[in-house]
């Protein structure tokens, strides 16, 4: 789930204003009163707290008692974090809690940094019947924190995740009328008691750079921004229930294996190739749970196009299907938990925070970028420009997969230079990302008819629905031909590609 909160200061002496009709038709709930103990867990260098990420057990309310918290945006004053919870025991952290956090920990040990005891008064708001947030005033003791004890009070206002953004913005209003204090940056209670060490930049850190920007510099932003975002991602392979973690944890493997390639001519070659084999092997192993997903989404979405007579045969597609999503979960599972995973992310994380250079710092590394990444950019879109020309109107479905990686190579080139070329860079780019959605949603019809031609001969009484919805996979494969053709007049447009020339 997603949790999105506000973080209020305040003194000791503040006396909670009552919140009844800040907004027309708002009620109060009833008060609790909770005591929460709470240990975190981190890496003796607060390798999670860097990260802005928190693992903890608590007992004294009911419910999963280990929770992994990541960030997720800081959207103004409010904070959004990802939370996983692990229903088990306290004692030693969870495999599982481990697992999820494997990418940012790799081989450290985790341990107990922090423990706080938490005094909760907490009440629900509503309005009209319908929850907006819950508050919580806490008062804290931090027992092992950067103060020998460090005492503090706290206001979380915790928002529904339908609640509307004005009807939070008069309650945080009231509360701050009341004294009580909002953070431009909001934390975590245990980052807030670990103090500074806790706010030391993690591990892998994205520069800022502009268009005057060396080429050395631009290769740095690059990797460390898809490092990053596989990183980011790695927790929530692990919960099962988001599809979108675990596609957008195979693009950065992708777009990072990519980039190496279009930044070849200025790195080291015998390291560079060992890392893209890597990310390749890494690729498709995790391909197999992401083409997994995609196949569940389309073949449940074409089914229910079936009349209701056939409603055994689906059931026994469906079961197929499952088997199919699971099997391939277990897959990803066993190669995020793997040595060579783990020896690759320790890579990775030396990669972005220092690439292998061809040459001394003096060398190509240190020049303008401008002038040698609009080459670099300009090859791979020339290579897909010669292999679409090249096409036939009746262009195997081999050809158009083809054509497919490569519109993807192009865009992340383009995608690369974007802080060099701004706008214009990036609006090229989304022109191929809609090339390649076109074509990728092609790629899944095949892959699809694949898939039911192969459950067909394993269970014979499908075959019927089987075959209707190969027939389906067709007529959307000759749609998308048609589409193709539009999405690639668009991109190919001389006006959206001035910039390489």
């Amino acid at each position: 789930m997603i949790e999105r909160e506000f973080k209020l200061a305040t003194d000791a002496g503040v006396v909670l204003p009552d919140l009844t009709d800040t907004v027309r038709g708002m009620t109060v709930g009833p008060t609790t009163m909770l005591q929460l103990d709470a240990t975190y867990y981190d890496t003796p260098g607060l390798a999670l707290a860097r990260w802005g990420v928190t693992l903890r057990s608590r007992s004294g309310e009911p419910g999963p008692v280990w929770t992994l918290k990541l960030p997720v945006s800081a959207d103004g004053l409010e904070l959004s974090r990802h939370e996983f919870t692990f229903d088990e025991p306290i004692g030693s952290v969870p495999k599982a809690a481990r697992e999820a956090a494997r990418a940012y920990t790799r081989s450290e040990d985790l341990g107990p940094v922090v423990r706080l005891h938490t005094e909760r008064l907490t009440f629900g708001l509503a309005i009209d019947g319908c929850r907006l947030a819950t508050v919580c005033d806490d008062t804290v003791v931090a027992d092992g924190a950067a103060e020998p004890i460090s005492v503090f009070r706290e206001i979380e206002v915790e928002l529904d995740e339908t609640a509307d953004s004005h009807d939070v913005d008069a309650v945080i209003s009231r509360l701050r009328k009341a004294g009580c204090k909002i953070d431009d940056a909001p934390v975590a209670k245990a980052l807030r008691a670990l103090g500074q060490r806790a706010f030391d930049p993690p591990d892998v850190v994205v520069p800022t750079i502009g268009k005057r920007a060396t080429a050395g510099m631009l290769v740095r932003n690059s990797v460390a921004r898809s490092v990053t975002q596989l990183i980011g991602h790695h927790a929530g392979v692990f919960a099962a229930d988001d599809p979108e973690a675990l596609h957008q944890f195979r693009v950065a493997a992708r777009r990072l294996r990519s980039d190496l390639r279009t930044f070849t001519p200025l790195l080291d070659h015998n390291w560079t190739n060992w890392i893209r084999d890597e990310l390749a092997w890494l690729g498709g192993e995790v391909g197999v749970g992401r083409d997994a997903d995609v196949l569940a989404g389309r073949l449940r979405s074409q089914l229910a196009r079936l009349p209701e007579r056939d409603a055994k045969a689906v059931n026994s597609l469906l079961q197929r299907l499952a088997e199919t999503t699971s099997q391939a979960f277990d897959h990803v599972v066993a190669t995020l938990t793997s040595d060579r995973y783990l020896s690759l992310l320790d890579a990775l994380v030396e990669t972005a925070r220092q690439p292998k250079f061809t040459e001394e710092p003096s060398g190509l590394a240190e020049s303008p970028a401008r002038p040698i990444f609009i080459d670099l950019a300009r090859k791979p879109w020339r290579r897909l420009q010669r292999a679409v020309d090249a096409l036939s109107p009746d262009a195997p479905d081999a050809s158009l997969h083809a054509i497919r990686i490569l519109s993807k190579r192009a865009r992340y080139a383009a995608e690369a230079v974007a802080p060099l070329y701004g706008k214009d860079a990036r609006r090229f780019a989304g022109a191929l990302a809609d090339v390649q959605t076109v074509l990728g949603n092609f790629q899944d019809t095949t892959v699809a008819e694949a898939w039911l031609r192969g459950a067909a001969k394993a269970l014979p009484s499908t075959r019927l629905v089987a075959g209707e919805l190969i027939g389906f996979e067709r007529e959307d494969r000759t749609r998308l031909r048609v589409e193709f053709a539009t999405v690639w007049k668009k991109a190919a447009r001389p006006k959206l590609r001035a910039w390489l020339a």
